[in-house]
């Protein structure tokens, strides 16, 4: 076995052994005295994180219950592309055209979260881990073998359909370092072998009685570049390479050929279309005075 297909293969064991538990609700893992694990709040995603560290959103404008079906956690999820757009006051547009664009594609994305589900949209829910990549995993150098992984904060019980999604991590870059003009062409060969590993361990795991065929996670994978499943969760989770994944793979299997955005304005409910001109202006306002307006109160900042 290549040294390729031995890590790829310790890291689909894992995935598959992360994506057996299920639970009735979306959100944060909390143990209870009895040692019971029980689901009260909505989960820290890592996008959460990045987007209050790094773009001054307040944390009260996240959800804090936790959520009884996807639909609902998808909508959320796609608001926090509209608090970041909104809260991020500094070099968050370019001009006004570039503001109206980002609107319309954060108001038709929400839209969109709503129907990502259909199948699996009242659970169960699986456990997912936001920030499970091979910079997290530990490895034996004298086999080598994945020996442990590290960095589970960002571990929470998400809807199925991250499960399904192929993994963003086979090129071993972040979303935010790829450059999508050549990223199929280099991301789809590796892809071919993970499944190809994945597979096999799903084969050996359910001839030995620790899997069962419904929880197999290959077939969903495979179909989600084609069905756009990949292109809606990267886009979910990761702020930094909206834009971009929306206009060049979401948009057009929704919504068509892009030629102007007065073609996409339609598509906008009422209210969206009402707000628009106002929140243009109050972030070409924002542009022109390039001020910092502090959103955490001294009890958020130790909280954080």
């Amino acid at each position: 076995m290549s040294l390729l297909k031995k890590a790829y293969s310790g890291m689909a064991e894992i995935m598959l052994e992360l994506s057996k538990p299920t639970f009735p609700y979306i959100g944060a893992l909390e143990q209870e005295d009895a040692g019971t694990w029980v689901i009260q709040k909505r989960p820290l995603t890592f996008n959460m994180n990045r987007l209050a560290q790094f773009s001054n959103i307040p944390p009260g404008v996240f959800a804090k219950q936790r959520f009884t079906n996807a639909a609902d956690y998808f909508e959320e999820l796609a608001k926090e592309h509209l608090y970041h757009l909104e809260f991020q006051q500094n070099d968050a547009v370019t001009d006004a055209a570039d503001c109206h664009k980002k609107y319309v594609a954060r108001c038709l994305f929400i839209k969109i979260a709503r129907e990502v589900s259909q199948k699996h949209c009242n659970g169960p829910f699986r456990l997912f881990c936001d920030d499970f990549h091979p910079k997290n995993i530990l490895v034996d150098p004298t086999e080598p073998v994945v020996t442990g992984v590290i960095d589970w904060e960002f571990t929470y019980v998400a809807p199925v359909e991250f499960s399904y999604a192929a993994p963003w991590w086979l090129l071993l870059e972040r979303p935010e370092e790829w450059d999508l003009d050549i990223f199929l062409a280099r991301y789809i060969p590796k892809f071919q072998i993970f499944l190809e590993v994945l597979r096999d361990t799903e084969n050996k795991k359910i001839q030995n009685g620790s899997l069962t065929a419904s929880q197999r996670l290959s077939e969903d994978m495979e179909a989600s570049l084609d069905n756009g499943l990949f292109w809606i969760c990267v886009a979910m989770r990761h702020s930094s390479m909206f834009d971009e994944i929306y206009w060049s793979f979401i948009d057009p299997r929704y919504h068509g050929s892009f030629t102007s955005i007065e073609d996409r304005l339609c598509l906008l409910s009422e209210e969206d279309r009402g707000n628009m001109d106002s929140f243009v202006q109050k972030k070409m306002r924002q542009a022109n005075e390039r001020k910092l307006t502090n959103n955490f109160s001294l009890d958020e900042l130790l909280d954080l």
